[in-house]
């Protein structure tokens, strides 16, 4: 079965991304049942990552040897076929906690798709977060899905426990934005399977 991780790139603990990931668990069932893929959502804080120490760059090190959470946070993303990155917008950037886990991974997420869903407390959407993203992911040789995925006003549209504000102004908009988010990821995801790219043909 295809997996999708989704993966919150923020540790804060009031996280507008929380509104936003809980949204995202409390539609699970139908992600997966118009997708037939499997959405597993991950939290970078959640993995206690120091900031990265390592003597060699990981893509250059075929000899790690790590601890067992920061081993299990590059397990997770292996074990993943795409992803779906949700991260804020810090001073036109993304969050350092988000740096610093990418900055562990080596192969693990290369050769797959990734969509990027930035967002703001404002109606920008937390653009140049998602921007800044993914020359980084590239790097690692992710393939990043056009176009950016902006969600703007997150408290307005979205409660802390993912439900959909009564008077959410653009909570139906969102939401259909989101599924079919969902939908794009899978696809691509399952192109990319079905035809990988071998470098000796």
């Amino acid at each position: 079965m295809t997996k999708i991780n989704v993966i919150l790139g923020s540790s804060r603990n009031v996280s507008l991304g929380k509104n936003l990931l809980n949204y995202l668990k409390a539609h699970q069932g139908e992600y997966e049942q118009a997708t037939g893929a499997q959405f597993n959502f991950l939290e970078v804080g959640s993995y206690d990552l120091p900031f990265f120490y390592e003597d060699f760059a990981p893509l250059n090190n075929p000899d790690r040897h790590l601890k067992p959470n920061e081993q299990k946070w590059l397990d997770d993303m292996n074990a993943a076929d795409g992803y779906v990155f949700l991260t804020p917008e810090y001073n036109h950037s993304f969050p350092a906690v988000l740096k610093n886990a990418v900055d562990y991974i080596a192969g693990e997420v290369n050769g797959k798709p990734a969509v990027i869903v930035s967002y703001s407390s404002n109606g920008r959407g937390g653009q140049f977060g998602g921007l800044e993203l993914g020359p980084v992911l590239t790097r690692l040789g992710v393939f990043i899905l056009p176009p950016q995925v902006l969600i703007g006003s997150v408290q307005d549209n979205f409660a802390a426990d993912g439900a959909v504000l009564p008077d959410a102004p653009s909570g139906a908009y969102y939401g259909k934005k989101l599924l079919q988010t969902a939908k794009r990821i899978v696809f691509y995801t399952n192109l990319f399977k079905d035809h990988p790219f071998d470098a000796n043909k």
